[in-house]
Order: C-alpha cells, then sequence, then structure tokens
C-alpha cells in the first residue's frame, strides 16, 4: 500500500540522516580533535565516534565496507589530527636533515659527522624546487615542500614527497608516513560515507 512505501521511504531518511550526523561529527573530530586532547601529541581516540558511524549505517553495506577497510589502529587507538601530523613531522623534519647523506646501505661514524655538518650549511626554502618530477628532489627539498604542504593543510601532496624518501631519512620519516597514511584513509572512508548518506537522504525527500 502507498502509506506503506510513503512510511518505509520516511524511515530510509532518517536512518540517513542519523548516519550523516554521526559522519560529520567524525569528521570533525579528526579534523580537531576533542578540546581535552588539544595541544598534547598523541592520536585522538575515535572508537566511539566511529561505532556511532557503524550503528548508524548498520543496515548498509557500503558502510561496511568502506569502515572494513580502515586500520585496526584507528578503532583501537585513534589517529593524529592534522596539527599533531604537523608538529610531528617538524621533530622528524629536523633529524632527517641531519642524516641526508646515509643510504640505505647505512654509513660510517665520519659520514653521520659530514651528514650533520651538512644539515647546518643547507639553507630551509620556502620553495624548494620548480620541477614536476619529484624524484629528481634532494632530501632537503623533499623535506621543506612537506613542510609547506603541511602549513596549508595538505596532508595528501606532504605523503606524496615524504614517500620519494630513501635511506635513512626514510627511516626516520617512516612512523610518520604510517600515522598520515592512517589518518588520510579514515578521512577518505568517512567522506565517502558522508556523500552516501547525503545522497540516500535526498533520494528519501518526497
Amino acid at each position: 500500500m502507498w502509506f506503506l512505501g510513503r512510511a518505509e521511504r520516511q524511515r530510509s531518511g532518517q536512518l540517513a540522516r542519523e548516519l550523516w550526523a554521526a559522519c560529520r561529527t567524525l569528521l570533525s573530530v579528526i579534523r580537531d580533535g576533542p578540546s581535552v586532547n588539544a595541544g598534547k601529541d598523541e592520536p585522538t581516540p575515535i572508537y566511539a565516534e566511529l561505532s556511532a558511524v557503524r550503528d548508524a549505517g548498520r543496515e548498509y553495506t557500503t558502510v561496511h565496507i568502506a569502515l572494513s577497510t580502515l586500520s585496526s589502529q584507528a578503532f583501537n587507538r585513534g589517529v593524529y589530527t592534522p596539527d599533531a601530523l604537523r608538529h610531528r613531522f617538524d621533530r622528524v623534519r629536523r633529524v632527517a636533515r641531519r642524516v641526508a647523506m646515509i643510504d640505505e646501505s647505512g654509513g660510517t661514524l665520519s659520514r653521520y659527522i659530514l651528514s650533520y655538518i651538512q644539515s647546518i650549511f643547507v639553507l630551509r626554502s620556502s620553495v624548494a624546487c620548480d620541477t614536476d618530477d619529484v624524484s629528481e628532489l634532494s632530501v632537503f627539498a623533499l623535506l621543506d615542500n612537506a613542510a609547506n604542504c603541511l602549513n596549508y593543510g595538505d596532508i595528501e601532496q606532504a605523503v606524496r614527497y615524504v614517500n620519494q624518501l630513501r635511506g635513512e631519512p626514510r627511516r626516520v620519516a617512516s612512523e610518520w608516513l604510517n600515522e598520515a597514511r592512517i589518518l588520510l584513509e579514515t578521512r577518505q572512508a568517512a567522506e565517502l560515507i558522508l556523500a552516501f548518506a547525503s545522497a540516500n537522504g535526498l533520494g528519501s525527500l518526497d
């Protein structure tokens, strides 16, 4: 009967609105972190927000698939906010500059000393290099470009630069790179579910 179809559409619309609201909350916490955690260099727990998204989207296969792509660390421990990642990268860049000359095979003590001295005399640049091929950039240029991207909130591009590091600088940056990827994957999943919820909410309107 027609009123049963209308009731089902209204119910579907309500579920979509609940899912949309849960996703908006998750994205807000991922972006800013809870106020009680402000300024702390530690992951922001998001288990409650992810659980709210999962519960609101319990009837949608798309939601289950999107959440299944997330790292267990995102559920169990949380993610670093963009601000926290930027602060952590300041330390990563400082250390990676000091070992810029050390490749995958390692180096002698004298080479470590030379690398450290080099880092003192290589100036930081606001624009590292005007080339489209990031593989041609030096360690210093990659680090400076990544830092510039983070200052503008472009984590994706910062990850592309950091991913080009090799040798000891890559090892130094590996943990940061993993945390950035966890954040990006979580944010991408939340944005996908948000778009899905928006589409379903609109589709339920008369």
